[in-house]
């Protein structure tokens, strides 16, 4: 009955961040819309210029005072759009804090049914609001956005995004490709700043609903840990079914990653552990095809020859704003272990 439940808690939130990502994502063409005509106007004088024998390059680019301009234009959008998303996201962090004491809470008393005389203490409400509009590294979220989208550690505007649509410019225009189908390839490079809004969105809203639930799991006084649940599907990250039914102290949210599917089962005193098919268990239980989609082919032939253990998969991460985490170990690393 609990996992079935945290599987629904699960499904409620993935649905819920589909439908946000999605607005984001429409709301990111009125950027591409403001950009469309500079770009357009790039990629044409571009043209001209390798037209009259100019040899175009990066640097060449980067002189160019459209290109310069097309650049304040793009950083100003950006801006923009991080106010806007930061907006969207704290609100969502405060609804899924309230949700994960709810579902927390929910997951506490149905680790004791039948039993329905339990108590035990709720976490206030104000705990979540605390929480609410920060990042994980304790600074504005809005911040946080603004940095990644626009500009780097380092103070540079654009890292990736600006240089991939510069590089296609050059690239583009050195094969002959028609300026508009340039300019729409550049429109494309832009949503790079999207991917990070996005990944940032959905990171700092589950830390807050994970954060919550642990905080919930230690002010019951009943909670001793948290046992991963992950998906059980083809799509399910190698290192989160390896780490599947690993048990994390009370207090310490699940490490996870970006567009991770993961939750924890609370273990309570008094009752006996909750199981289920999980980890490497459910995985021999697969066929083929899905162990294959899961490792990938170089790791799932080098599995099936026995080169390393199922558990070798987990490599822990930790990064200074999201914290804990884990990713899958390189094919490099587990032939040599």
């Amino acid at each position: 009955m609990v996992i079935r439940a945290m599987r629904s808690f699960k499904a409620e939130l993935l649905s819920r961040e589909t439908a946000q990502l999605a607005a984001m994502a429409r709301r990111w063409l009125g950027v591409e819309l403001a950009l469309e005509s500079q770009i357009q106007a790039l990629a044409e004088e571009a043209r001209r210029l390798v037209d009259a024998g100019e040899t175009l390059s990066a640097a060449r680019v980067w002189r160019m005072q459209r290109a310069q301009l097309l650049l304040a234009q793009t950083s100003e959008q950006f801006r923009l759009y991080a106010n806007y998303a930061g907006g969207v996201v704290t609100q969502e962090q405060e609804f899924l804090g309230r949700l994960g004491i709810e579902h927390a809470v929910q997951a506490i008393q149905l680790s004791y049914f039948p039993r329905v005389d339990v108590t035990f203490e709720r976490l206030p409400v104000e705990a979540v609001l605390n929480m609410v509009g920060a990042a994980g590294n304790g600074g504005p979220l809005g911040s946080l956005l603004r940095l990644r989208m626009v500009r780097d550690a380092k103070g540079q505007p654009l890292p990736d995004v600006w240089n991939r649509l510069v590089q296609t410019l050059v690239n583009n225009t050195a094969l002959g490709v028609n300026p508009r189908v340039t300019a729409r390839a550049m429109r494309d490079d832009l949503a790079g700043g999207l991917q990070k809004a996005l990944v940032i969105a959905r990171t700092e809203q589950m830390r807050v609903y994970r954060q919550v639930s642990a905080e919930q799991y230690v002010r019951s006084g009943v909670v001793t840990g948290q046992k991963r649940l992950t998906a059980h599907d083809d799509r399910v990250c190698a290192a989160c079914i390896a780490d599947e039914g690993t048990v994390y102290p009370v207090g310490e949210p699940i490490p996870d990653h970006p567009q991770g599917r993961c939750t924890g089962v609370p273990v309570v005193k008094g009752v006996k552990p909750v199981t289920w098919l999980a980890g490497e268990a459910w995985f021999r239980e697969q066929g083929g095809a899905t162990q294959a989609a899961i490792l990938e082919k170089g790791r799932f032939a080098a599995w099936k020859d026995g080169a390393f253990a199922f558990k070798d998969l987990v490599v822990p991460t930790y990064d200074e704003t999201w914290g804990a985490g884990l990713a899958v170990a390189g094919l490099g690393t587990l032939a040599s272990s």
